[in-house]
Order: C-alpha cells, then structure tokens, then sequence
C-alpha cells in the first residue's frame, strides 16, 4: 500500500469540484452504491414501508383526490423524507468504510468491509441510528400505526424532529467517518484517549462556519437532485407505460422512497470528501501521507499503518 499513491488525489477542492468527484467516485466505484448502500438501506426501506405504507393504501381505497386523502398524503410523504434523512448516517456505513478503504486500495473486498462494519455494529448503531434519532422516530410511528392525522404528532413533531437532526447533522457532520475510519471510541476514562467526542470538537471546531455554509449549500444541491431524480423515475414510467399520474401507489411507495434513497446515497459520498477535505484543510494530510509513504519505503515492515490508522 502506498499512502502518497491514493486513487483519490488529496488536494483542496471547492464544494463544487467536491460535487463533480462525487459523480467521478460513482463512476469508478458504482459498487459502492449498487451494492454497499444497497446493502445498508434496504432493512431501513423495509421497516419504512412496514410503518407508512398503510397510509397511502387505506387512502387508496377511497380515492387520492379529496382534501382529506391529501393530508394523510402529505403524512405519509413528510414522515417518509424525515425517515430517510434520519436514517442516512447509518445506511451508508458500508459505503463509509468501503470508499474510505478504496482510496489506498484498487478494489476492497466487501467481506472485509461486511467484517468490519459487523464488528463495529454496537457503536456506530448507538450513535448514528439511536442518537441520531432514527429509531425513536421508527418507534414513535410504530405506535402510532393506524392512527389518523393529527396535528400535533404530524405537524409540530415532524417539523421539531427535523429541526434536532439538522442541528446535531449540521453540528458533527462527519461522526460515520470518524467512527467507522478512524476508529475513535465513544468513551475513554483516559484523558489522553482520543474519543469520538473529543475528535469531533478538533475536527468541526476550528471550521464550523465553514461547515455551516457547505452544509445549507449541500442541503440545497440534494433538494434539487432529489426533484431531478424523482421526476426523471416518473418520466420513465411515462414513456415506457404510458402513466403519468402523480397520486397512484406505485408512485407513493415505490418511486417516491426510491428518489429519496438515490439521493441519500450521494450524500454520503459527498459527506466523505468533504470530510477529506476538511482533515487536508486543518492537518495538511496530504504532506502526513507522503511522509508516512516515505517512511514505509524506508524502513518497510517496521512502520505498521493499517488502512484504518491511514485515513485516521
């Protein structure tokens, strides 16, 4: 392995070069998605549809044109994106390691990368699945199951629920990374230990504005995509079949969540070369690589750096 022989080269970028080496990763690397991202949200997709599917199906039964069909509609529509959302981090832990693996390495096997993220399950479900409150929002919606809109529960808490995602998002975008590459623990007695936590202030502290900036520019880019994405899906169906409404099931259950997860798997990509080029901006990371190369040339089996300590 050569550190300073990357398959992404570590340099600054803007946001938009950082946007255009996405599309270029998704290209070179489409496995990452078709079958890591796959992997990671399809159990999410599952549940999803476990829990709101039967919104739009009863509606179904007495028609999707009326007012109050069109509330239960937009139910359905909001809670499923907030879902999504929330449920991002943690779908894409597979693509994190396999990506952050895939820079020092042609091609990584996905047993290993099925391996490590089995093995780190305990820690990065806690914080990107729990914390992050995708499973309370699950659980909130499993109890409410069968119950009619409501105003409370379908407006207020939706629109509070997005707002503590997009604040503890906005806060420590790149914990997955910090987790699941450079393998920080949670928790440490050890004041001297380099704890998630810890790591999370060093590295989104000195570039919080920074990051604030990217973020609601991030966010913007991936609404439009998402319209893109979804509209392009209905436009195919119209070609091919010859439908084109817009209220129809296969619409609600099927195109709708598979736009929003499209997206969502571009986001990750995005997250994890913004977060390269915040640990360049700070740590000059590309000069740490090649000293770190250099060091490995010179000395050889006496330099242990797994691929694990090399994105650390």
């Amino acid at each position: 392995m050569q550190l300073d022989q990357t398959h992404v080269v570590i340099r600054l970028r803007s946001l938009s070069e950082i946007g255009d080496l996405a599309m270029v990763m998704i290209r070179r690397y489409p496995t990452s998605l078709l079958i890591g991202f796959t992997a990671g949200a399809l159990p999410w997709a599952i549940v999803n549809a476990i829990l709101l599917s039967w919104i739009p199906i009863v509606e179904a039964g007495y028609g999707l044109d009326d007012e109050e069909a069109m509330a239960e509609i937009f139910r359905y529509l909001s809670w499923m994106a907030i879902l999504v959302i929330a449920q991002t981090p943690a779908a894409g832990v597979m693509t994190t390691v396999y990506l952050g693996q895939a820079v020092f390495e042609q091609r990584p096997t996905w047993s290993t990368v099925f391996s490590e993220a089995k093995r780190q399950f305990g820690r990065w479900f806690m914080a990107l699945a729990v914390i992050r409150l995708a499973i309370p929002i699950m659980v909130m919606l499993a109890v409410r199951w069968g119950q009619p809109v409501s105003a409370f529960w379908d407006v207020l808490v939706p629109i509070t629920a997005l707002i503590m995602i997009t604040l503890v998002r906005a806060a420590r975008p790149f914990l997955p990374e910090i987790l699941m590459l450079e393998q920080c623990p949670i928790r440490s007695d050890d004041e001297h230990v380099i704890t998630a936590r810890r790591r999370s202030k060093s590295l989104h502290g000195p570039v919080a504005s920074d990051m604030s900036g990217r973020f609601v520019s991030v966010s913007f880019v991936v609404t439009v995509l998402f319209f893109s994405v979804f509209y392009t899906l209905m436009w195919a169906r119209g070609i091919t079949i010859g439908q084109w409404q817009f209220l129809d099931l296969i619409v609600l259950l099927v195109m709708y969540p598979l736009a929003l997860w499209i997206v969502a798997g571009f986001s990750v990509l995005v997250r994890l070369l913004n977060y390269l080029d915040t640990r360049i901006r700070l740590e000059g990371w590309e000069v740490e690589l090649s000293v770190r190369a250099e060091a490995i040339r010179q000395f050889g089996d006496q330099v242990d750096v797994p691929v694990a300590e090399a994105v650390s």
